[in-house]
């Protein structure tokens, strides 16, 4: 995909050299670049006119850059954030995780090049969200009109439904901890084998974690950032080539910045600091993983029965599969 002409870039930073530079910077390569000095005054810039794009400083004055950029996703879910920061931190990288910014940058002297790069890169992510986002939704009304056509089948095809019904998917919600501090295995494993349909196994090592992914599937892979054998970050992107479908929490005592947006890139789904301060707060993630996660294996299941009944629908359907792959193969 090639450079996104007419694109709308809204820049936020108190700094009014990096306003300047990048308006020289993006203008000539065919944005609409607009800036704003105050997270308040971008809120109004994105109310008038919504952008394709926001690059955003966390330290400002008043409101900072990340719960600005938690409200504008609010109003605009698909939008493309990039942070743009002179105070990098931990806790703002993990911060700027879960709120599932598209880059995280640092002031540096060779910013504006990675940020040239970077802009278009996540422009082009959301563009492929949302084409794919709208082939789901033509997925979910073929689904619709497969489910109306069920009431017209003949016994026949009601008794081959039955050949082809899939077993129901196990209640339990698998869960594997990895952790080389015993104390902490058995903390989580009590923690969420307390909650219901939650069924937790807990390693020490990095080897016993192979293993145990090699005699069973699991839902959810909470895993230490520093084992003794294993490194934690490089676990997880040895467990989605493996399972794509896996979610996956880092945990770790010694937060980094360089951690943190370690994570990011290898798709874990949150960051946990250890020791945790709030059990509680443990609990409601993994809670929130597990919805997520079974929503996910609930909409694979509901194509999967759509693809083995009705000709038409399956002629169509795998048109839509065509375009999803063809989407998947270009470079994000």
């Amino acid at each position: 995909m090639g450079r996104q002409l007419s694109a709308q870039l809204l820049v936020v930073d108190d700094d009014g050299r990096v306003l300047r530079a990048c308006e020289e910077l993006f203008s000539p390569a065919g944005y609409v670049v607009r800036t704003a000095r105050t997270a308040e005054d971008a809120l109004d810039e994105l109310k008038r006119r919504p952008p394709s794009a926001l690059v955003t400083e966390v330290a400002l004055p008043g409101m900072d850059g990340l719960t600005l950029v938690r409200r504008a996703r609010q109003g605009a879910p698909s939008l493309a954030v990039i942070v743009l920061t002179a105070h990098p931190s931990a806790l703002t990288a993990s911060r700027a995780l879960r709120l599932g910014v598209d880059d995280y940058l640092i002031k540096h002297a060779d910013s504006m090049g990675h940020l040239r790069r970077a802009v278009p890169r996540a422009l082009q992510r959301r563009s492929h969200q949302a084409e794919t986002s709208r082939l789901l939704a033509e997925l979910a009304d073929l689904n619709e009109e497969f489910l109306r056509s069920i009431v017209a089948l003949e016994k026949a095809n009601l008794e081959l439904q039955g050949r082809l019904a899939r077993p129901a998917p196990a209640d339990d919600f698998r869960i594997l901890v990895i952790d080389d501090d015993l104390k902490i295995v058995a903390l989580v494993e009590a923690l969420l084998n307390s909650q219901a349909g939650l069924r937790v196994t807990g390693v020490t090592s990095g080897a016993e974690a192979r293993a145990e992914l090699d005699r069973q599937r699991f839902d959810l892979v909470m895993v230490d950032k520093n084992l003794g054998d294993a490194d934690g970050v490089a676990l997880i992107a040895d467990i989605h080539r493996r399972f794509p479908t896996t979610a996956v929490l880092l945990m770790t005592a010694f937060a980094t910045l360089e951690s943190a947006m370690a994570a990011i890139r290898h798709g874990a789904v949150a960051y946990l600091e250890k020791p945790f301060a709030d059990l509680g707060a443990v609990v409601d993630r993994v809670l929130d993983v597990k919805r997520k996660v079974e929503e996910d294996r609930e909409q694979r299941e509901y194509v999967h029965s759509l693809k083995t009944r009705h000709s038409d629908f399956l002629a169509r359907y795998r048109l839509i599969k065509t375009k999803l792959l063809t989407l998947q193969r270009e470079p994000p």
